[in-house]
């Protein structure tokens, strides 16, 4: 059993020095960088767009959109690299090519459009943010850490589980984009304190845990909330059990959720099943082309598919309707980087049915703000299931808990007005 992650210094929220209020607090400009789209940034631009920052994003995406919510969008070429995926020096020549077009559209940007930004925030690791001094030197440099690859429990002074020596090897390579941020960035942010101690003690003390927010407005509790759509209905009042996740893997315990589904099903015929995720994976080893975790599970389980309902991500909107209209949620992970969607499960008043590990201990105490089991214990879940379906008034006070919890700690009309002011404290200061 993995306990809860110990907590990391955090900065105090600063005073705004008057001198920066008058230089850069009627528009000061942000440009904001990610490998695919605006990712964990999206809701805090918009919000910094909101009261009057002049914001850009920057990434690699497929998507056409010029500019949302205010905020401009621009696009970098991403390459494909020389080496194949499977050799570990693939690593560091993906970051090279991600490094080599963000830098060509920010060299564009500062040179035939004279754009130069106060402050440059990247999404470390893909080496997107690594070009950032070299073109803006001036610029105050935010280095926004996610990982860092480990097998070692640097509290400890011990490796957690055994490794193979090569998958160590891809992981020193992984790392060396990450570590190389350290003699750039003027600041270092991590969204939670159980992923900012997988770093060594010595990186970690440079950085700032800061939650990346939740719009607590948006996600809400719906009572009359019903699973309505043209691909599911739902009638209202019958349990609905749900999870949602980027992609069907392991390592986000959908085999195991599936595995307490067929369980639970054989016992009971009184609830639906509302799974959200793309057929594929997201983080963990890559299965061989045209096998997925799925498939796997298809042929190894006997699923009422009549009560399954299953489809990829939705849009946010409905994403939002599946989970105020759940009756449990489930969010499983080993210990890695915390999805967005468990703070907004909890945010929206879910009964959140986590996995024992680290990054949801975290954010939820068992039978306090939600229940907490063993997710490869496919017995115990089900259990656990079925007392969120047969128990609602107890369920209700837990799910009261999780909203209130977040809008304590999470809620973005505390959190990005606080990251504004330390925004804005940066600008008093020389860059390093």
């Amino acid at each position: 059993m993995t306990g809860p992650a110990a907590p990391m210094p955090s900065a105090p929220l600063p005073t705004v020095p008057a001198a920066t209020e008058v230089r850069h607090a009627s528009r000061p400009r942000i440009l904001f960088l990610h490998l695919t789209g605006q990712g964990q940034f999206q809701f805090l631009g918009k919000w910094l767009a909101e009261q009057g920052w002049d914001v850009t994003f920057a990434h690699g995406g497929v998507d056409s959109i010029e500019d949302a919510d205010g905020c401009r969008i621009r696009r970098f070429r991403l390459r494909d690299t020389a080496i194949p995926r499977g050799d570990y020096r693939h690593i560091l020549d993906h970051a090279a090519q991600n490094c080599r077009g963000a830098t060509e559209l920010m060299s564009r940007m500062r040179h035939a459009e004279g754009y130069v930004p106060d402050i440059v925030m990247a999404h470390v690791g893909w080496g997107v943010g690594l070009g950032v001094k070299l073109v803006w030197p001036d610029c105050r440099y935010i280095a926004y850490h996610e990982w860092y690859y480990t097998d070692r429990n640097w509290d400890k002074g011990r490796a957690e589980r055994p490794v193979e020596v090569m998958d160590q090897v891809a992981d020193r390579m992984r790392n060396l984009p990450i570590a190389a941020e350290f003699d750039l960035a003027d600041a270092h942010w991590c969204p939670t304190r159980f992923q900012a101690s997988r770093f060594p003690p010595a990186l970690r003390d440079r950085m700032t845990v800061l939650a990346d927010g939740v719009d607590c407005a948006l996600h809400r509790p719906d009572p009359d909330a019903r699973i309505d759509f043209d691909w599911v209905g739902i009638p209202r009042g019958q349990p609905i059990l749900t999870y949602a996740t980027r992609g069907m893997e392991p390592l986000r315990g959908f085999p195991q959720f599936l595995r307490a589904i067929e369980r639970l099903q054989r016992e009971r015929q009184d609830f639906h099943t509302v799974i959200l995720a793309n057929d594929a994976v997201s983080y963990g080893s890559r299965l061989p082309a045209g096998d997925s975790w799925w498939l796997r599970m298809m042929d190894q389980l006997d699923l009422d598919h009549r009560r399954l309902h299953v489809n990829a991500m939705r849009p946010r909107a409905e994403y939002a309707t599946v989970l105020q209209a759940s009756t449990a949620h489930v969010y499983f992970t080993e210990p890695f980087v915390t999805s967005w969607s468990l703070s907004e499960a909890l945010a929206m008043g879910c009964l959140v049915v986590g996995s024992n590990t680290a990054p949801v201990h975290e954010m939820i105490a068992d039978m306090e703000n939600g229940l907490i089991v063993d997710m490869d214990d496919a017995d115990e879940v089900a259990e656990t299931l079925a007392w969120a379906i047969d128990t609602p008034d107890q369920a209700q006070a837990l799910r009261r808990a999780a909203r209130d919890r977040i809008l304590a700690e999470q809620d973005a009309r505390h959190v990005f007005p606080a990251k504004e002011a330390l925004l804005r404290s940066m600008l008093a200061v020389p860059p390093h």
